[in-house]
């Protein structure tokens, strides 16, 4: 019987490979000072492209760092400031010793 386990195969990533958010904090605020620096005033049409924009510029950046064995997620929300609340709710299978995140916000004048 013929053996077509791979053996370099490894699952987790080693404690060296360990997603560490504080070295990405600084791209993700330059991405978005980037990409919002210039709104003055909330356009919802303005914020839904911005939206889009700053996932995909945050998740090649995310892709070019090579970090191995890592899935990314991006999500953003634009919102504006007109005292009214707002609720999210996400869910995903976690892995403490592996997984990880990162959440920044960006505040501006509007």
């Amino acid at each position: 019987m013929e053996d077509n386990v791979d053996r370099n195969f490894v699952l987790r990533p080693t404690p060296g490979q360990k997603f560490r958010p504080k070295a990405i904090t600084g791209m993700i605020q330059e991405v978005m000072n980037e990409k919002l620096g210039a709104m003055i005033k909330y356009d919802e049409n303005e914020a839904d492209q911005a939206s889009k924009d700053i996932s995909s510029t945050i998740r090649e950046r995310l892709k070019a760092l090579n970090l191995p064995r890592y899935k990314y997620i991006v999500q953003t929300m634009i919102a504006e400031q007109s005292g009214s609340g707002a609720t999210t709710a996400v869910q995903c299978v976690w892995d403490e010793d592996c997984d990880g995140f990162l959440s920044q916000r960006y505040v501006n004048a509007s």
